[in-house]
């Protein structure tokens, strides 16, 4: 039955206005697909928004293109809500994954910051039973980046006591770490 410009065609399957009870009907079936969507009870929040939700989408853009003879208003309703649970569902897993990143990265960045302060403790105690000689060597070298010949030099020794010092410093070191873990 064609239509004129301005003239609707009456839907069949839908409620008028005044059909409280049809529109009842239809929120109910609305609630009962997104609680099977969601799996929560009928009365969880999340069932009801996406119910209401739904049933405004229908409104406003499925009734225009609602035609009874593809289908009911029940199918069509489903249809929405069954789309718009799935979406909540993406997002819901979307910040639950982003959430336990954010959370391990937190905890990563927070026992890594927990290790550094451990360890600079750990060099401090192992620094404090060395000789002056083996820790000032030690921290020139190996703290500060410092070659071997420019300390050297600094210090007026040869190369070959240097590198020699430097060997037993990081032996007694050695030692004193593993004195110190056996504790």
């Amino acid at each position: 039955m064609p239509t004129t410009p301005g003239e609707r065609r009456p839907l069949a399957g839908l409620p008028g206005h005044h059909d409280h009870q049809r529109w009842a009907h239809l929120l109910d079936h609305a609630r009962a697909v997104a609680s099977r969507m969601l799996r929560r009870p009928r009365t969880h929040p999340d069932v009801e928004d996406r119910a209401q939700d739904a049933l405004v989408a229908f409104l406003s853009s499925g009734l225009p293109r609602f035609d009874a003879s593809l289908g009911t208003p029940e199918a069509l309703l489903g249809t929405i809500v069954r789309n718009g649970a799935l979406t909540q569902l993406r997002d819901g897993a979307t910040r639950t994954r982003l959430r336990a990143q954010l959370a391990r990265e937190t905890a990563t960045s927070t026992s890594g910051a927990q290790r550094q302060v451990e360890a600079v403790r750990d060099l401090g105690r192992v620094l404090s039973r060395l000789c002056p000689g083996h820790v000032e060597a030690l921290v020139r070298i190996d703290l500060d980046g410092e070659g071997i010949a420019e300390v050297a030099r600094g210090l007026g020794k040869s190369y070959q006591a240097m590198n020699g010092q430097v060997g037993h410093a990081r032996a007694a070191a050695r030692r004193v770490a593993l004195e110190l873990a056996a504790a």
